[in-house]
């Protein structure tokens, strides 16, 4: 179905290029990087859209402005993209984001934890027989059986998600950060001037919070699917059964209209919403905040912890 307000080809060319950009530029950084934390591959996909935040004005006389939100310790950000033409708003796109990351197959949990930041910079300073532990070679390998070991079904964060859509009919999606084919083999340390090559086949994936939770219904709780899973279990269109292996229509450089709310604005009082609060495992905590018209755009993209 067609949207109430088309969008320019002008524009629809932009958002596409800006889509695209970001793609390949978080996924080499886990290609190359395979023990990457969810919060850096975050900040790079910040950084991506904070490069093109400004408004941009098109030949055809629309305006678009993105915007995005980090919303902390949980890896959430919320994504924001306002239309107007003349003056006058007349659409938006709305994301509510939880970032998960495929693991190598040798790593086991490993993301940023309040430990961490207790340590300080101090932790990241290592003795020298602890050196050369780190700088023998080894290898990190993604494969389509690799997990995405930080989202596992039935904890906390995962039931907050479920509860929030239901009580407030406004989705959540998760943004899964893959490396740009799979399989791939990094061998640590990295040599001089090492480059990501070949072409962005897998990358960024965004997937309906919604529609994975039903992939893994009926399978055991604590679960991490593993990527080739969900290429199995995902309905259409995030399967492509012309490309076995990959989830093509929910890439970000393949579809920016994926993974996010489309609005209308209209001149009309629009009904209190809850403010969505995702914490890390083991503290999910929903409260809420009442907020009308176009502020609720704006507090339902950006949720405070």
């Amino acid at each position: 179905m067609s949207p109430p307000v088309p969008l320019p080809v002008d524009v629809q060319t932009w958002l596409r290029s800006a889509f695209q950009g970001c793609n390949e530029k978080v996924s080499a950084v886990l290609s190359r990087v395979p023990t990457s934390h969810e919060v850096a591959l975050d900040m790079a996909f910040i950084d991506h859209f904070g490069s093109i935040a400004a408004p941009v004005q098109f030949s055809s006389g629309w305006v678009v402005e993105n915007s995005t939100h980090f919303l902390g310790g949980g890896r959430h950000i919320g994504f924001l993209v306002l239309f107007r033409q003349g003056g006058k708003l007349l659409r938006s796109k709305v994301a509510l984001l939880q970032s998960k990351r495929l693991y190598p197959d040798e790593l086991d949990w490993d993301e940023d934890s309040p430990l961490d930041y207790m340590a300080g910079f101090g932790r990241l300073m290592r003795e020298d027989d602890e050196w050369s532990t780190v700088t023998a070679p080894r290898p990190f390998s993604f494969r389509l059986e690799s997990r995405y070991q930080s989202l596992v079904s039935g904890v906390n964060q995962y039931k907050a998600i479920a509860l929030y859509e239901t009580s407030n009919q406004i989705p959540v999606y998760y943004l899964l950060y893959n490396p740009w084919q799979l399989p791939h083999t990094v061998t640590f340390p990295l040599t001089a001037g090492s480059q990501v090559t070949g072409s962005c086949d897998v990358g960024c994936r965004i997937v309906p919070a919604q529609q994975l939770r039903t992939a893994l219904e009926g399978k055991p709780e604590g679960r991490s699917p593993a990527y080739a899973d969900l290429c199995h279990d995902l309905a259409v269109p995030f399967t492509n059964p012309q490309a076995p292996g990959r989830m093509a229509p929910g890439a970000l450089r393949r579809r920016p209209a994926a993974g996010v709310r489309d609005r209308v604005c209209r001149q009309r009082t629009e009904r209190p919403r809850t403010q969505l609060h995702l914490q890390p495992p083991g503290r999910a905590d929903i409260r809420r905040t009442g907020s009308h018209d176009r502020r609720a755009v704006r507090r339902i993209a950006s949720p405070r912890l």
